[in-house]
């Protein structure tokens, strides 16, 4: 009889530590299962917990069933296993009384710094509180550790990086020593609030991204922060301004539209030479439209244009023109002209007291029927008159 009870309890505790063994394998692929073979499994209550709260997660709020369910799990997993982070950060979720909610995330905090989940919520209330060094350094430490959340906790850091006086804290830590922080200048340069601080900011560190700080002039510009945007074109090619002392516009694109635009479709195309001394043109039979555009800021007295080209052909100078606006204006432009007409320069007067920024622009066609055109610019000047 006591072999008996022996080979019971023996069986018993074989059956029991092979379900503790099962239980502890699917912890993480099968959190479910795995609690089902052993209740006590305090890391499976986590992961359900966690899994249920992501599930719970919806475009307009959070459903609060779900969240009801994934509280539950997650106190089941404190009490088999008190230093569960994910678990942690499902409970302070659920947390009303800010001092309290304040004291708990200290704690938590405290004990893992690494997890996203509950630095995510950390996160959250440094926000709310206005917390800048905290939050940025909060991000930074979750980002480190899995760059693949920016997209998710951007959003969040953005009414932070807007905030006059965060742009101190932002410096410090937005150093390109990780992934994430160019990935934030990508995602801030497409959102019209951040874009004057982050100008600031780009001023303010160096960063090896001509994608971006093309995008980030042109956003600009397009958000009407024209003066803005002319500063930083300022500071990305120092020099003489465009266009002073008589000076040639030279034929660079890298900056536009304070560079020049050039347009490259089938059929209708410019481009600088490979010597950057001169502007080829070149359009298609039964094509045409503008092939070059800049703008420039405002000369502040009367002035000149003169186009230089060693052009004869009297049909192609008919073909090509030059035109002049203020930028932003949609009345009649300040000149639109043929380069036939301009052998002796255009003169320009006077322009509207509102033209702070003019845009130039070189327009081309090749008719039906006719010859393609291909023509070549040496230059563009503007003179005082």
């Amino acid at each position: 009889m006591r072999q008996f009870v022996i080979a019971v309890v023996g069986l018993g505790l074989a059956v029991l530590l092979a379900g503790h063994t099962a239980s502890l394998a699917l912890t993480k692929k099968a959190p479910e299962t795995s609690a089902m073979l052993f209740p006590f499994n305090g890391l499976a209550h986590e992961y359900i917990a966690s899994a249920l709260l992501t599930a719970s997660a919806a475009d307009n709020g959070m459903d609060e069933s779900g969240v009801k369910e994934a509280e539950d799990w997650a106190r089941l997993a404190y009490r088999e296993e008190p230093l569960t982070p994910k678990a942690h950060a499902v409970l302070l979720l659920g947390l009303k009384d800010k001092t309290e909610k304040s004291r708990a995330l200290a704690i938590a905090s405290g004990l893992n710094r690494r997890e996203p989940r509950l630095q995510a919520v950390v996160l959250q209330d440094q926000v709310a509180e206005q917390d800048y060094p905290g939050a940025i350094a909060t991000l930074d430490r979750i980002l480190r550790v899995r760059p693949s959340r920016g997209e998710e906790l951007f959003p969040a850091l953005l009414p932070v990086f807007v905030q006059e006086g965060a742009l101190e804290e932002f410096a410090k830590v937005l150093d390109g020593s990780s992934p994430w922080h160019d990935a934030f200048f990508r995602y801030a340069v497409k959102q019209p609030a951040a874009l004057p601080n982050l100008l600031e900011l780009r001023k303010q560190i160096v960063l090896s991204d001509l994608e971006m700080d093309r995008t980030l002039l042109l956003n600009l510009v397009s958000e009407g922060e024209i003066d803005l945007a002319y500063s930083f074109y300022e500071h990305l090619r120092p020099g003489v301004e465009p266009g002073s002392k008589s000076a040639a516009l030279e034929w660079a694109s890298t900056y536009s539209p304070f560079d020049w635009q050039f347009t490259n479709e089938r059929g209708l195309r410019a481009q600088a030479s490979w010597s950057f001394d001169k502007l080829e043109v070149g359009v298609r039979p039964g094509s045409g439209g503008v092939v070059a555009r800049r703008i420039l800021k405002a000369p502040d007295t009367s002035f000149v244009v003169r186009v230089e080209h060693d052009e004869t052909s009297e049909d192609v100078l008919r073909d090509i023109d030059i035109g002049l606006r203020c930028h932003g204006s949609s009345g009649a432009p300040i000149l639109d002209a043929k380069l036939a007409d301009g052998t002796g320069g255009y003169e320009v007067s006077k322009l509207p007291a509102s033209c702070a920024y003019i845009e130039i622009t070189l327009a081309a066609r090749a008719w039906s029927g006719r010859q393609a055109l291909d023509a070549e610019i040496a230059s563009i000047r503007l003179e005082p008159k």
